[in-house]
């Protein structure tokens, strides 16, 4: 059985309309999280594993966009952590692409959109 290479959802955390969409592909996931309409900051988040002592280690960086909000990179590393923990692919990266209103930006809300994210990326392994 083929498995979509997307999937897409609208949420509202906080009462806030938001757009998720995640993408697969074979060295990265693509997620875009929107509450403005637009695709707002790039970020690539990489983790690296010693060969040794099997330890990650997490690197986020913007390319484009905000790079004076470090909420945006705090999100970026959580969502690789979390995605790392069930992705069987050792080397895939995430392109988050993220644009929250003010009032979207707490962690109730963040952590309802990254719950929903994992749901979406696991369904589509």
């Amino acid at each position: 059985m083929s498995h979509p290479p997307h999937l897409a959802r609208s949420l509202s955390p906080g009462g806030i309309p938001t757009s998720l969409l995640v993408q697969l592909f074979s060295d990265r996931v693509s997620v875009t999280i929107s509450q403005l309409g637009k695709v707002g900051t790039t970020l690539l988040a990489t983790c690296d594993v010693s060969p040794t002592t099997e330890r990650r280690s997490y690197d986020v960086t913007v390319l484009l966009g905000r790079r004076d909000d470090p909420l945006l990179s705090i999100y970026a590393r959580q969502l690789i952590e979390k995605v790392k923990e069930v992705d069987p692919k050792p080397r895939r990266d995430v392109l988050l692409c993220i644009s929250l209103k003010e009032e979207g930006r707490d962690s109730a809300s963040f952590q309802e959109l990254l719950n929903a994210t994992l749901e979406m990326f696991v369904e589509m392994l």
